[in-house]
């Protein structure tokens, strides 16, 4: 590991020099204390602060007790995998956009799959692909006949043909505009109050029966962000109460939030309103990895609402 991030931090000093002219090299020092930090815990921090301990200890069937005994309810389920396999046969563009994924191929299509299936996605819908950035999804959608829409807050400001640039958490969109919202592989990622913020905008803006569905939702039995020690820390947030734990896998990504039972409970679950929820729980990924050797599926838990 150690080799590693010297690699890495070798990398940042000549990210961060600029060789002028006359040979001589300025060094923004300032560019590169803060990852030097970083690196240096995270190279001396105890394995309790690294992704991969919690990835090894994880207990899914105590997760599920933890849930239910904070009253959300969990409904397990099993994926026909006959049925995937039809499922992605009718949506070959879906598989060519993920096909460059490597290892987490099948887990993206599968998170489509559980949203399209579970939410029961139709023609009649007004669908919205929440935090899509570059996703065909929405588009793929539109063929098959179902009104869809992708939101993100990247894209232009306002509703230009299927995209909508918006935060997630305050749209501008009017009420009762969509019956269908879906994340995938996004949630985590809203930083701040952003993540409850957008429960209650996803309520406003459901019409009545309206569905929402979250997958993954990564859950854990402590709270806490993962986030790289390759990202300067100063522009990540982690709220009171989340411990902050370092990524150890070829991923930079700066932020993704892992709930305990009891604070899902605390900051989304009572922030529902008018919507009923409940989670939902895959039982059979274990078969997924023997149907496709060297993929990582990981989507153990779906959370589902309806609009009353």
């Amino acid at each position: 590991m150690f080799k590693k991030v010297k690699a890495k931090l070798i990398s940042y000093i000549d990210q961060a020099v600029d060789r002028r002219i006359d040979g001589t090299v300025d060094r923004k020092i300032e560019q590169i204390l803060p990852v030097l930090a970083q690196l240096v815990d995270f190279h001396n921090s105890p394995e309790e602060k690294h992704q991969s301990y919690y990835d090894r200890t994880r207990n899914l069937e105590e997760l599920k007790k933890r849930f239910l005994n904070n009253g959300i309810p969990v409904e397990e389920m099993d994926i026909d995998i006959n049925d995937f396999e039809n499922w992605l046969d009718s949506f070959p563009a879906l598989q060519k956009h993920y096909s460059h994924m490597g290892d987490v191929v099948i887990e993206k299509c599968l998170e489509h799959y559980l949203t399209y299936n579970r939410l029961n996605i139709r023609t009649e819908d007004i669908f919205i692909d929440i935090a899509a950035c570059g996703s065909p999804w929405a588009n793929i959608l539109r063929n098959s006949g179902v009104k869809s829409y992708r939101l993100d807050m990247t894209y232009p400001k306002g509703i230009h043909g299927i995209d909508i640039g918006a935060n997630a958490a305050d749209t501008k969109l009017p009420s009762n505009f969509a019956s269908v919202l879906a994340l995938h592989c996004a949630f985590q990622c809203f930083m701040g109050d952003s993540d409850f913020l957008f429960i209650r905008e996803a309520n406003r803006i459901l019409k009545k029966d309206g569905r929402l569905g979250i997958v993954p939702l990564y859950c854990d039995h402590t709270y806490f962000v993962l986030t790289s020690p390759y990202y300067d820390q100063q522009f990540v947030h982690i709220e009171t109460g989340a411990k902050r734990v370092w990524r150890d896998d070829k991923y930079q990504e700066p932020f993704s939030r892992y709930y305990s039972p009891e604070v899902f409970a605390q900051r989304i679950f009572s922030e529902l309103g008018n919507m009923k929820g409940k989670l939902l729980f895959v039982g059979n990924l274990g078969e997924l990895l023997k149907k496709y050797p060297g993929q990582k599926v990981y989507c153990h838990f779906m959370f589902y609402g309806q609009k009353l």
